[in-house]
């Protein structure tokens, strides 16, 4: 059952990750296209360009209107001569603005054609305009300026009504990219939360799994892996600070009679009244766990020989006066107890457990309720 969750939130995760890269790269690939074309298409200087030339219509009319009222006015001549220099190099600048903007040729066509053909009529028109000069009547020249101006204000006119729809359309684009990419981050963090909660759950998993595997869920102590993660360390610690280490092995007496007269509900009352009494009678630094059944193991760093027997008579002597109330039956029990103590030079937990239930065995075959030492 646990395996089965833990491969389910182990698949959760993988999807969850491949969602958040795939929306992050969706997110990066939308935005970078569209701030691409916003660059690369950036119609509100393009507007201005357009903008700025149309103020050349009413300079042109107000330069045409001046030459037929003053023919021979040199100012009004000149006004018009700086016109025909300027509008050409606008109408170039207009014409290199559509042409590397992202608008449809189809869209502008028609317009900058109407400027193109007006720049090719402007050299006549500055042909006629010295020819005024030199005497020349300016009716022709009044005639194509008139025509001109209303070519290039329709142009004008067409193109400034493109843009400004077009650079409309564009900040609607923009804003609904922003509120895209707002979305998108929304998620993105959602799924960073749920990823978080998957993780943490995870974790928690894991540790109550591995707390499963080390403790005794009957007495709550901790069970031969437990003590195992402590055998090497502690024994190297002996070795290394040339300090005793005591092992005491206790196997209640006759614990299957209990089970037998008053069942295995009473059976594991008594154990756990037994486990609360070792507790009780250790040291902090003392390791105690449940090695099967009715035997247990304590495991005491820095303890000679004389303050482990000293130590498991104080247990036996705890376990033997337990009460009727206390044990939760009619019943008494007592405890077998095998010590060992090793000091020396390659201190061996194996070697260690074993002279101490080799003594365990001493104590019961001389009648338990009793300590013995290997």
């Amino acid at each position: 059952m646990k395996r089965r969750e833990s491969k389910s939130l182990g698949w959760q995760l993988g999807l969850g990750f491949t969602l958040l890269a795939g929306t992050c790269a969706i997110a990066i690939a939308f935005y970078a296209f569209q701030a691409r074309q916003f660059v690369g298409a950036n119609y509100t200087a393009l507007v201005a360009d357009v903008v700025r030339p149309q103020l050349h219509t009413v300079l042109l009319r107000t330069a045409l209107e001046d030459l037929r009222e003053h023919p021979g006015d040199p100012d009004a001549a000149s006004r018009l001569d700086n016109l025909l220099w300027r509008v050409p190099r606008h109408v170039d600048g207009v014409s290199f603005g559509l042409n590397a903007s992202r608008l449809s040729e189809s869209d502008y066509r028609d317009s900058l054609a109407r400027l193109q053909d007006v720049k090719q009529r402007l050299p006549e028109m500055q042909q006629q305009l010295d020819e005024i000069a030199s005497g020349g009547s300016p009716e022709i020249l009044l005639h194509q300026g008139q025509m001109i101006e209303n070519d290039l204000a329709m142009a004008y006119s067409d193109l400034s009504e493109l843009l400004h729809s077009e650079a409309g359309e564009q900040r609607i684009i923009m804003e609904r990219l922003g509120q895209t990419v707002a979305v998108l981050v929304f998620v993105i963090l959602l799924l960073v939360a749920g990823l978080l909660v998957a993780l943490l759950r995870l974790k928690r998993e894991h540790q109550r799994v591995m707390h499963l595997s080390q403790v005794d869920e009957l007495t709550g102590l901790g069970n031969r892996r437990y003590l195992l993660n402590f055998t090497d360390s502690l024994c190297q610690q002996s070795q290394r600070n040339e300090r005793p280490l005591s092992l005491a092995l206790l196997d209640i007496d006759h614990f299957k009679q209990v089970n037998d007269t008053f069942g295995h509900p009473a059976g594991d009352r008594v154990l756990q009244v037994f486990a609360r009494t070792l507790q009780g009678e250790i040291r902090g630094a003392d390791v105690l766990a449940r090695m099967g059944g009715e035997e247990f193991c304590v495991l005491m760093p820095d303890t000679d020989a004389d303050g482990a027997r000293e130590l498991a008579e104080r247990v036996r002597a705890a376990v033997a006066s337990l009460t009727h109330l206390e044990l939760g039956s009619a019943t008494s029990i007592t405890v077998s107890l095998g010590v060992a103590t090793g000091c020396q030079s390659g201190l061996d937990f194996t070697h260690l457990y074993a002279r101490a239930d080799q003594a365990l065995y001493q104590a019961k075959s001389k009648g338990r309720n009793r300590v013995e030492t290997g």
